[in-house]
């Protein structure tokens, strides 16, 4: 049995914290090989200067240590004395009180045989962790169990972790929608503010303008009568009136376009225009019937005719002969009216008939003329004669191998309500647009004593004398024709149906 122990605290084969190695400890002196002096006071154990922190750590390295089965402990038996030591008695040796000797640690075996085993030493808890402070066991990590007796405790290179800090969910939320909220202003202001998107396109812009027409006048031919337009030339765009329409009034919408980009603007089609109605002289026999359209001097189908008084009209024909004064309502299509007032002349014979003569020829200006007089013939001494009735009618008609010709005087007509062929003209004007010669046809009542200082009274005297004056001497071919006529007599109709007759009559 080996009694000598090391008593200096060290572990053989120990290295010093500064990285030296320890020598084997010395056994104690003691001559006598017996038990040595509890006297002798035992050198205190140099304090081991803690690890200082490296400054730089070394990278981290999984650390795998190779585990070491710890054998047996083998704790030697306090030595004994071989023989009775002599020294004082032990009666007058005071007692020793022993000092607290902290639990022993088991060590690994000796690894040199015949060398006396060291005595176990706590380890001194590794600073360089600073999780290792404060451990209660006062050891180093990895030193818990007695089975990692002998081994290298694995070394931390982890930076330490800070303890996580719990955020506002709340905080966090109204963050994200103010972050929201600051991108969509961001992208509409820059859409609707600055031309950042559109600074290679240039921007169209059309103004409409909104105008009125006249009834029956022509649209604006040029574009700028239509909008205002900037970013492109006005001269490129298209203006779309088809839905407009001059000849009635009313609003209509036109359209602009210039490239992608339309407008639509508003045309009012007025009536400022002054009615203007021209009536011609209308004979009647008492108690004949009598419509308002027959005072028009024209076949105008955008007027309508009515009598003011349908009853005051009826009392004049019903009433003495002579000339009377009929009030008539005309109203064109816009359905501006206007109080005119015609002619009537009431007769106290009844008209029979009219012998027409008539002559054509041919001007200058290609152009034919056909020259009419209409005379009315009636009973003027009730003995069944046929007498002139002093009324005359002259027409005068025009016929065109040119249609342009006809065509522009008809639109000077529709303009200023009259025009002049041939040095004449007249109130009453009617139109035949024929496929072939259309015809223009003047009417006018012939005053009487003109007509007698031009023909001669006698030759007007009844049926006979003008149809032989204008045949024989005018060349002129005549031609007579009844009237429909219808009287109110007792409230009764009589009616005369008219026909064609060249025969002659006295």
């Amino acid at each position: 049995m080996n009694d000598n122990n090391n008593l200096n605290g060290t572990v053989l084969g120990s290295v010093d914290p500064n990285g030296a190695p320890i020598p084997n400890p010395q056994p104690l002196n003691n001559p006598s090989g017996g038990v040595e002096n509890l006297n002798q006071p035992v050198p205190p154990v140099q304090p081991v200067s803690p690890v200082q922190p490296m400054s730089n750590p070394i990278p981290r390295e999984e650390v795998n240590p190779t585990p070491v089965s710890p054998g047996p402990v083998n704790v030697p038996p306090a030595p004994m004395p071989s023989a009775p030591v002599e020294g004082p008695n032990p009666a007058n040796v005071p007692p020793v009180t022993p000092e607290v000797v902290p639990p022993v640690t088991p060590v690994m075996p000796n690894a040199n045989p015949g060398m006396p085993e060291p005595l176990p030493v706590t380890p001194e808890p590794a600073y360089t962790n600073p999780n290792t402070i404060g451990n209660p066991n006062g050891m180093m990590p990895g030193f818990e169990s007695a089975n990692n007796i002998g081994t290298t405790p694995p070394i931390s290179f982890e930076p330490e972790k800070k303890p996580e800090k719990k955020t506002n969910k709340l905080v966090f939320i109204i963050i994200i929608l103010v972050v929201l909220a600051a991108v969509g202003f961001g992208t509409f202001y820059v859409l609707k503010y600055t031309d950042l998107l559109n600074n290679k396109v240039a921007k169209i812009s059309i103004e409409p303008k909104n105008f009125e027409v006249n009834l029956g006048d022509e649209l604006p031919s040029t574009n700028g009568d239509y909008a205002t337009v900037t970013g492109t030339d006005i001269a490129s765009c298209g203006v779309d009136t088809s839905e407009v329409d001059t000849s009635k009034v009313g609003e209509y919408t036109y359209t602009i376009t210039c490239g992608e980009t339309h407008r639509q603007g508003k045309v009012s089609v007025v009536d400022n225009s002054v009615l203007e109605v021209a009536l011609k002289t209308v004979y009647k026999s008492k108690n004949e019937s009598l419509e308002a359209k027959e005072f028009a001097t024209s076949d105008d189908s955008s007027l309508t005719y009515e009598f003011v008084s349908e009853d005051e009209v009826k009392s004049l024909l019903s009433g003495e002969a002579g000339t009377k004064t009929v009030k008539i309502k005309v109203t064109n299509e816009s359905g501006k009216s206007i109080e005119v007032e015609g002619t009537l002349v009431v007769l106290d014979y009844v008209v029979k008939g009219f012998i027409t003569c008539s002559k054509e020829e041919t001007l200058a200006d290609n152009k034919t003329m056909v020259t009419s007089e209409r005379f009315a013939i009636a009973d003027l001494n009730g003995e069944n004669s046929n007498d002139f009735a002093n009324i005359i009618y002259e027409e005068i008609a025009f016929k065109f191998n040119d249609r342009d010709e006809y065509n522009n005087l008809v639109e000077e007509y529709q303009a200023n309500k009259t025009i002049t062929v041939n040095n004449i003209t007249s109130d009453e004007i009617k139109f035949d647009d024929l496929e072939t010669n259309p015809t223009i046809t003047f009417k006018a009542i012939k005053n009487v004593e003109d007509a007698e200082k031009e023909y001669g009274k006698d030759n007007l005297a009844k049926y006979s004398t003008i149809k032989s004056y204008f045949e024989t001497n005018l060349k002129y071919t005549c031609s007579y024709k009844k009237v429909e006529t219808t009287t109110n007599n007792n409230n009764q109709n009589n009616t005369t149906n008219s026909t064609n007759t060249n025969n002659t009559q006295n």
